[in-house]
């Protein structure tokens, strides 16, 4: 009986980190959806079955708290942005290429960070920085759902409603997946045509692993950064520097990757 009551205990206890550990899963990833969530939580009860996993479970809820208390309360998060950041004065080009960002694929619309940077590419064009725009057709499967419009076809919807017949030529990368795709897609349109120099457009903290993942290629770039519409880049406000660590964590993540892969 004391038996079971230790393992009910333990089981309680466990299902209530995990619950509170779900907030920080969906800061990293707001792309989870409820199925891994709700697979999450189970096995994060389930490691209170067991003693040794329990710790575990106990020792990673606490380092959580204290990354959490470091986000919250330090100067870290704003730190390790600015070592995310590569931001350039635009030339003249022949080409601006603005990359994907994210997609609302229930309402079929472009998320903050999408709009940001296509805005940020259709104000250089009207600087008359480059005649033409780069928009990438994406695939469903990367938003999670085969059935997501295409980012770069609402995106070029929307300069066409914009601006008609008036606005900028626009060249639609296909198939594309990841920054890696785009950096092959816009390498080989540039040897293809000719082109020398071309100006990247993304949001702050993706700049870096974008700009290396390019020049990586040959490719002469000037990264020019979007606004960043998740946030408050001053990064003053605690619940500022919370929405910070999700395109942080995503970044670092993906900079070891790119490494480790050679496409840096």
């Amino acid at each position: 009986m004391v038996a079971m009551r230790g393992l009910l205990h333990r089981l309680l206890i466990a299902a209530g980190l995990s619950l509170l550990l779900l907030p920080l899963g969906l800061v990293i990833n707001p792309e989870l959806g409820l199925g891994p969530l709700v697979g999450l939580w189970l096995g994060g009860t389930l490691l209170g079955g067991w003693g040794p996993t329990f710790r575990v479970l106990l020792w990673g809820s606490g380092c959580c708290a204290l990354l959490i208390a470091a986000v919250v309360f330090t100067p870290l998060t704003r730190a390790l942005t600015e070592g995310l950041i590569v931001n350039e004065a635009p030339q003249k080009a022949d080409l601006i290429v603005v990359l994907g960002g994210g997609m609302h694929c229930g309402a079929g619309e472009l998320e903050a960070s999408s709009l940001a940077r296509l805005e940020k590419g259709l104000e250089l064009w009207r600087a008359g920085y480059a005649p033409r725009i780069t928009l990438s057709d994406t695939v469903g499967e990367i938003f999670g759902d085969a059935r997501c419009p295409s980012l770069g076809r609402v995106a070029a919807q929307r300069v066409q409603a914009l601006y008609g017949e008036e606005g900028p030529e626009i060249i639609l990368l296909p198939q594309m997946r990841t920054t890696r795709t785009e950096a092959l897609a816009v390498a080989e349109l540039v040897q293809a045509r000719g082109w020398r120099r071309v100006l990247l457009v993304t949001t702050p903290a993706h700049s870096r692993r974008a700009a290396g993942a390019f020049r990586r290629l040959g490719l002469e770039v000037l990264s020019v950064n979007s606004s960043e519409p998740r946030f408050d880049t001053a990064l003053v406000a605690p619940a500022d520097r919370l929405q910070a660590l999700t395109p942080l964590t995503r970044e670092y993540l993906g900079l070891l990757a790119y490494r480790l892969r050679g496409w840096l």
